[in-house]
């Protein structure tokens, strides 16, 4: 069979915390035979430099080696490990000392608790000795762009995985005017790292956020506004106290409408306003979802069953 039926362990979801789990289990059990499954077509990867260190590669096909300088000069790929560290999934259960396989672009529909097995969307079972929920959060979207219909959301970019580097990067070549939403880590990333582009390229990139500075959750006023000097000097127009009422489709342009009556034109927005943690999951397996935050309830050692870990 493709999958096999049963694994020791399974790691529901493909991002950073499913990769230093399987490398911890391994390092702790050195056969260990381990199966990632990543709603991703992609291999295990990292984040940020989606958001910075790529957008500053001189690199013109950087959108397809997606490979990046470090801080200390050295180049590398955004994927944790090479093709060739993964055993085959079919592989896993005969390999002689173990390892790590990935089940990419398949997702788990249905956990079975008591059972210890779950669903894949094909149909496909799989049962476990121990399981780890690591499924991650799916990017929030504005309220206000969710009204304004189909014309709209066609040029909206809601930033997470490696396809939607893959197509900013082309629209930013592409369009004259960006508008990202959001003052937290992503927006002002993705804010100086389009910044630097519109310096070369001519390129008009507004910041607009509801907050006074950017970071403003997170960081003290001082250091907020510091930050916000900061981008300023990348070449993006920051609008702090910007609340989006409405966006709506005006001759080829984009207008977003602003709580204070202020208006911004664009031809493509970036919504960075948050994460939804995904907890689909919860529903089948009786797990407790915490009311407040959203996310999966669980004890001391971050257990939600007796095999099950979050």
């Amino acid at each position: 069979p493709e999958v096999p039926s049963h694994v020791p362990f399974l790691l529901i979801g493909g991002g950073t915390a499913a990769f230093a789990a399987a490398r911890s289990i391994r390092a702790r059990d050195p056969g260990a035979r381990v199966l990632i499954v990543s709603e991703d077509p992609a291999l295990p990867y990292m984040r940020p430099p989606l958001s910075k260190e790529l957008w500053f590669s001189d690199d013109p096909n950087v959108t397809e080696s997606l490979r990046f300088k470090q801080w200390n000069g050295k180049e590398r790929s955004i994927y944790f490990q090479p093709p060739s560290f993964y055993v085959p999934v079919r592989d896993l259960p005969f390999v002689e000392n173990g390892g790590v396989a990935v089940l990419c672009g398949k997702k788990v529909v249905h956990m079975d608790v008591r059972g210890n097995t779950v669903k894949l969307s094909d149909g496909t079972q799989i049962s476990y000795d121990k399981c780890l929920i690591a499924t991650g959060g799916s990017p929030r979207n504005l309220p206000a762009i969710e009204r304004a219909g189909k014309d709209v959301q066609q040029r909206l970019t809601l930033f997470r995985k490696i396809e939607d580097f893959k197509r900013l990067e082309k629209i930013s070549r592409e369009v004259k005017s960006i508008a990202i939403i959001g003052g937290g880590f992503l927006g002002s990333e993705l804010a100086c790292a389009l910044g630097r582009r519109a310096q070369t390229r001519g390129l008009e990139v507004i910041q607009l956020f509801p907050e006074n500075g950017n970071m403003g959750k997170v960081l003290p006023e001082y250091l907020s506004n510091w930050t916000t000097e900061k981008v300023r000097k990348e070449g993006v127009n920051v609008m702090p106290n910007a609340v989006v009422k409405s966006v709506s489709i005006s001759g080829k342009r984009l207008l977003i409408k602003l709580k204070d009556g202020r208006k911004v034109e664009t031809d493509h927005i970036v919504a960075a306003v948050g994460l939804e943690p995904n907890v689909e999951l919860a529903k089948s397996a009786g797990l407790e979802v915490d009311s407040d935050f959203g996310g999966f309830r669980v004890n001391a050692e971050l257990q939600a069953r007796s095999n099950i870990w979050v």
